[in-house]
């Protein structure tokens, strides 16, 4: 009769996955000791009671592997997707969970990446109400926030979504201040910008000057972060997707 690991693994992955969340929001770098300590307990479980379902787990987790790092995305993010396809050759289930029951493609890995990648979207609506209740209505509400313009060195893995005034931009007049891309003249960089050492220095330049009050940064949130929340929504609600078809039906 096979073993049912569901509980545990989802106790070993949720620990471990918050672990590599908390490493990289505040470091931006995750210790090859979680994905090591993820993976030899999977190899304990599949030594134990061998699935076949693992060939299908790793076959989805290298195609959707390849197409994150084709998408350009961390070597941290790859890694968590081999280590979730490891430890969860088929879908867990344990108590009543999941809430939706369990997809009939039953590959969590999948379930857990479709997930985050449902939730990552969400993130300019959580953008947007920030900014409109601080009252900063703009075409960039929904990628980014608006911050004070001698803030920048006090914070951390963010990216400049305009690039700093011309350094021969001239000051700013005695009436009141207009608003900040127009007393900048500042222009939005698709993508954004790398907060180097040269851009800090003229954006404080032009803060000092007083034609520049704010700017607008967007942060940057790990994947990892995202791929822990499709973890836990996958394995306690259930695949987003297969929900969503279900409510038609």
């Amino acid at each position: 009769m096979r073993m049912d690991y569901s509980f545990l693994s989802f106790c070993v992955g949720g620990v471990l996955l918050l672990v590599a969340a908390f490493m990289d929001v505040r470091e931006r770098e995750i210790s090859d000791a979680v994905w090591i300590a993820m993976l030899l307990v999977a190899l304990v479980f599949l030594a134990v009671d061998f699935d076949p379902s693992i060939f299908t787990s790793l076959t989805v987790a290298s195609v959707l592997a390849l197409a994150l790092y084709k998408l350009n995305f961390g070597g941290a993010d790859i890694k968590a997707i081999f280590a979730i396809a490891l430890l969860f050759p088929r879908y867990p289930k344990f108590a009543c969970f999941p809430l939706a029951g369990i997809p009939p493609l039953e590959i969590f890995v999948l379930s857990v990446v479709t997930n985050a990648l449902i939730l990552g979207i969400s993130a300019p609506l959580t953008l947007f109400v920030a900014n409109a209740l601080r009252g900063n209505f703009s075409p960039l509400m929904f990628l980014g926030i608006k911050v004070p313009a001698d803030s920048l060195r006090n914070r951390r893995f963010f990216r400049l979504m305009h690039a700093p005034p011309a350094p021969d931009a001239p000051d700013a007049p005695s009436a009141p201040l207009a608003p900040t891309a127009q007393r900048a003249k500042c222009k939005y960089v698709w993508g954004g910008l790398e907060p180097s050492e040269e851009y800090l220095r003229q954006i404080e330049d032009a803060a000092k000057r007083g034609i520049v009050k704010e700017v607008w940064i967007t942060p940057e949130l790990p994947f990892v972060v995202f791929l822990t929340a499709g973890f836990f929504t996958a394995s306690l609600l259930g695949d987003f997707i297969f929900m969503l078809l279900s409510a038609f039906e």
